[in-house]
């Protein structure tokens, strides 16, 4: 039976977990704060005893690891999958304009609901098209030195299709500025997301808070099959001989027993331990990290009427329903994530007063605002270069987390695809 450690209680380290241990390993898994979930988690708000998310997440179908991680923790059906592909765009004058798509005749559903796309004019809708008709053709390594918003200029796409569509979709699944990220990325989720079925371009969302939806259903299933989830315990160091790691020291204990450590913990952690820089002789200052900033504004009146909605040319890129109250979102906060909560408010308050009618300042019950600084790193070509120096294992001890996966945003399925593909790799493994 093979040891391991899994560094980490995030998405990648339960995922990993899991799998080592449906497999038969004996696992160990070590989470530096108090509870589970890395930057993926849920709470109790104590003003109204809602839960919450510390920031809300989008899921698509194309998130093929994610669901089968949940498949195997017996969670996915704390997920609400679209009967259909269907996102509000809304305009700053409050028009609504739908991309949707019927379940009929993929992929041309698909390319109708850009013909649809009334928020574009007919001549910006067929250059869209056509830029999906050529999906195929882009191959992602030859793009990775293009920034998103060069690649869509040289593909004939105009600033207005760029502001209304493009920038809306790459934002929302990069977290980063269209003029940072590389458009090998970008390129790499289109293709997921518009070419991966009939079921990839379905928006997701947690139907309880996602540590309802994943945390506690993954620790029980680690705990139920006699593995160890320990919180509040930091590695602190980390000991090679002969090229394998024969040692772990952590805030509390020190581990010998193991025949494997998986690390699935951010990149700026994992620099903080004492002798990883044998695996990590690189400039860091090269990774940057793109903040997201989450409002959850209470109402005494709801009158949204749907679950979701995309804004265009907003500060705030998305607006969540969740009945009592709403979730604004928005990714790459650069702009926002410094200023006080009473000057995120009043920009929100305006917004909000822009976009919808149903909305009124005298609504508001009460706010709570989330901030998360280095909420995911941003992909663009210099860290996706300096990500590569790093190799994916170093003997016994093995790299995991979003930011292993080199030509995927960090979002919830690349950490899940990390942890699993750490398990293979262990479970391949003789010695």
């Amino acid at each position: 039976m093979k040891k391991v450690i899994v560094i980490g209680g995030g998405l990648a380290g339960l995922s990993c977990s899991c799998s080592l241990i449906e497999s038969g390993a004996e696992v160990i898994l070590l989470e530096a704060s108090p509870k589970l979930g890395g930057r993926a988690y849920s709470f109790i708000d104590e003003n109204t005893g809602d839960i919450i998310d510390n920031g809300q997440h989008i899921m698509m179908g194309c998130y093929e690891n994610t669901i089968e991680f949940l498949n195997q923790i017996d969670a996915a059906e704390q997920l609400l999958i679209q009967d259909e592909l269907r996102v509000p765009f809304v305009m700053n004058d409050g028009s609504i304009h739908f991309l949707s798509s019927s379940n009929n005749r993929y992929p041309i559903n698909l390319l109708r609901s850009i013909i649809k796309f009334t928020a574009l004019s007919i001549k910006e809708r067929i250059r869209v098209l056509d830029l999906f008709l050529d999906l195929l053709c882009f191959e992602e390594e030859d793009l990775i030195d293009l920034t998103v918003k060069e690649w869509l200029l040289n593909e004939s796409q105009d600033e207005n299709s760029i502001k209304i569509l493009w920038e809306v979709l790459a934002i929302g699944t990069l977290n980063s500025k269209i003029e940072e990220a590389s458009a090998g990325v970008f390129v790499n989720v289109l293709k997921r997301i518009f070419l991966g079925g009939q079921e990839a371009s379905k928006i997701m969302l947690p139907i309880n808070g996602l540590s309802e939806m994943y945390v506690a259903p993954a620790a029980e299933f680690i705990r139920r099959r006699g593995g160890t989830i320990v919180v509040s315990e930091r590695v602190t160091g980390v000991t090679f001989e002969s090229d394998e790691v024969v040692r772990i020291d952590t805030n509390k204990n020190s581990y010998t027993e193991f025949d494997f450590v998986v690390s699935t913990i951010p990149l700026h952690a994992l620099s903080k331990i004492e002798s990883i820089e044998k695996i990590l002789n690189l400039q860091l200052n090269q990774i940057k990290y793109s903040p997201i900033l989450s409002i959850n504004i209470w109402l005494s009146k709801n009158e949204f009427t749907e679950s979701f909605y995309a804004l265009v040319d907003s500060d705030i890129h998305w607006l969540f329903n969740h009945g009592s109250y709403i979730s604004l979102v928005t990714s790459a906060a650069e702009g926002l994530i410094n200023l006080t909560d009473e000057e995120i408010m009043r920009k929100t308050i305006s917004q909000l007063s822009n976009n919808f009618c149903v909305f009124s300042p005298d609504l508001i019950l009460s706010y709570k605002i989330l901030k998360e600084k280095r909420a995911t790193y941003i992909p663009s070509s210099e860290s996706i270069i300096c990500r590569n120096r790093i190799t994916d294992s170093f003997g016994n001890f093995i790299l995991a987390g979003d930011w292993t996966e080199l030509m995927l945003p960090a979002t919830i399925e690349s950490a899940v695809l990390s942890g699993r593909k750490a398990a293979a790799k262990i479970l391949e493994y003789n010695r």
